[in-house]
């Protein structure tokens, strides 16, 4: 099952030294969503600390406490560099790709890579009690009781069923082949894919190939040959350049990183 890994709170020992950053998964919400997570500070900041968030092709719900603000945020295509300079004190809601235009029936082109307010979306629904709560329980058991209640109205899972299955064999998979699959010709399977997950086919199967790279480097359970063919790197140059491109480091030094 596609769940994307992010490298700072895993692997950067700065981070974890000023970040405390934790995934709660909600049996009854996975269907829809990844997580919710938190992420709060622990000590002052003397410096600034950056949070590289990889594309992963997910639609997030982010609270933050301190500014007392929700919006919806997605980034698509490239790394995006978060300075965390102050006090922290955020959580958010991970949704699947697909999950955003099925529980909220709206295009997830309209939130890839433009965050938008909580309210302009939810114009009926008052979530701001979340901010007078402070323990880490009550805040997910407010967004816990909130998201029920929207998936009860959800569409169906297809399309983030679908992302499941390319995650299985990105390598192996091509545009033309999956327009073939689901009967449409590309420009329809293209309108499709920018409608359910906000990005084209391409994007979408190189963030899969990517974070497919990083599960079995981070499993440590194959060498980084093995895991370059596995993926579709039949070049190790380009294996190497795009794992480093986006996560900052080469594979061998994910590699290292781990074993230590």
């Amino acid at each position: 099952m596609y769940y994307p890994k992010q490298i700072p709170y895993l692997l950067d020992q700065e981070y974890k030294k000023y970040i405390d950053y934790r995934e709660y998964h909600i049996k009854e919400l996975s269907d829809y969503c990844m997580c919710i997570w938190e992420m709060r500070s622990r000590i002052d900041f003397d410096k600034t600390i950056y949070n590289n968030i990889l594309p992963d092709a997910c639609i997030d719900i982010v609270v933050d406490f301190l500014n007392k603000t929700i919006c919806f945020a997605g980034f698509s295509a490239e790394t995006e560099p978060m300075q965390l300079h102050d006090k922290i004190d955020s959580m958010g809601v991970r949704l699947k790709p697909g999950a955003f235009k099925a529980i909220f029936h709206l295009n997830a082109d309209d939130i890839m890579d433009n965050p938008i307010p909580f309210g302009e979306i939810e114009k009926d629904c008052d979530l701001t009690i979340i901010f007078s709560n402070i323990s880490s329980e009550v805040r997910i058991s407010v967004l816990k009781k909130y998201l029920l209640d929207k998936i009860s109205d959800a569409e169906d899972t297809t399309f983030i069923e679908i992302v499941d299955n390319l995650y299985q064999n990105p390598q192996d998979q091509k545009v033309h082949d999956i327009a073939t699959h689901f009967h449409y010709n590309q420009r329809q399977l293209f309108r499709m894919f920018k409608k359910h997950y906000g990005i084209s086919p391409k994007v979408l199967l190189n963030i899969l190939r990517l974070h497919l790279c990083l599960t079995l480097i981070l499993e440590g359970q194959a060498e980084l040959i093995d895991i370059s063919m596995r993926c579709g790197f039949y070049d190790q140059a380009h294996f190497i350049k795009e794992i480093k491109r986006y996560t900052g480091i080469s594979p061998l030094q994910l590699l290292k990183a781990i074993r230590d």
